[in-house]
């Protein structure tokens, strides 16, 4: 009895010892649920972010902000219409036209006039002659047609009957106030049509406004193109005896009047050259020839006396004549 019992007791010992084992090596699988070996791949992405750190160097455009360079212009500010300019009234020399007249401070020829259809004048125009009192271009404000406009001329005077007469003889405009005429942009605001002549050559101001107003390439041949600036320096050098000739209309066809508008609140130059030959009323439209043109006009067909007052002629070409 004693030997069957323990006999009974060994067979179930190792079948336990199995069993332990098996439970013990399941227990000790590793698990690979969740593993995160593959999330670190993801953070690779951060460096990407770092690339975008690149942006800023876009900011070298703040480079383009020295357009303020202008700035060194105000240095420029005294203007070549010094307060100071030294008066210097040229002298009239010896000089007769192709038709035998004189030409002194009271030279006057009429180069164009035109008739409406009740025979009244509509068209006039004429040259001029002036004495030139310095020699200094001048520059003024202006608001002509609702825009600042810097009016450039020249100190003259004109014997009307004998009587010397100051007055400003227009030479050009630009667009806004106190424009130094070095700063004037390129365009035809820059520029004025002269001509530079001897008293041994012959003066025919019918033929000289005639070929004035040839085509653009035609008139340039005899009349070229003088900017302000070097206009300016030839003036200094020109000698004593000097006489300076306009022509430029006075009267003009009602017909043209919208034109001379449009081309007026386009062109600064014409703007200023025209604007002292009309009367406009309080819409700015054109009303009629101006006060000074109608008194001009009498002085130049019928030699009517030139009331009072404060005088501009304009010039589309100007004659210069020296010895």
């Amino acid at each position: 009895m004693h030997m069957r019992k323990r006999k009974s007791r060994s067979t179930k010992h190792p079948f336990f010892a199995i069993l332990v084992c098996l439970i013990f090596l399941c227990a000790c699988q590793p698990e690979y649920e969740a593993r995160p070996t593959r999330i670190p791949t993801s953070a690779s992405t951060p460096t990407q972010t770092q690339t975008f750190t690149l942006v800023p160097t876009i900011t070298p455009k703040a480079s383009l902000t020295p357009t303020i360079t202008l700035t060194p212009y105000p240095s420029l500010t005294p203007t070549y219409t010094a307060t100071s300019v030294s008066p210097y009234p040229a002298k009239l020399l010896d000089f007769e036209d192709s038709y035998g007249n004189m030409v002194d401070w009271g030279y006057f020829y009429v180069t164009e006039i035109g008739f409406d259809a009740d025979a009244e004048v509509n068209q006039l125009s004429a040259m001029i002659s002036f004495r030139l009192m310095d020699r200094a271009i001048h520059q003024r404000n202006m608001r002509i047609l609702g825009q600042d406009i810097t009016v450039y001329y020249l100190n003259v005077s004109h014997d009307f009957k004998g009587e010397q007469i100051a007055m400003e003889l227009v030479i050009g405009g630009t667009y806004g106030k106190d424009v130094l005429i070095n700063l004037i942009p390129a365009d035809g605001s820059a520029y004025l049509r002269v001509r530079l002549m001897t008293s041994d050559e012959p003066f025919d101001p019918y033929v000289i406004h005639r070929d004035a107003n040839l085509p653009f390439a035609q008139q340039q041949e005899q009349y070229p193109d003088m900017m302000l600036i070097d206009f300016q320096a030839r003036l200094r050098s020109l000698p004593y005896e000097l006489i300076i000739l306009a022509d430029h209309p006075i009267l003009f066809p009602r017909n043209d009047w919208q034109q001379i508008k449009v081309d007026m609140m386009r062109i600064s130059s014409l703007a200023v050259r025209y604007w002292s030959f009309f009367s406009l009323d309080v819409h700015d439209h054109i009303t009629g020839p101006s006060d000074f043109a109608s008194a001009l006009a009498q002085y130049l067909l019928s030699g009517q006396s030139m009331p009072e007052g404060s005088y501009s002629f304009a010039s589309q070409t100007l004659i210069l004549i020296t010895p």
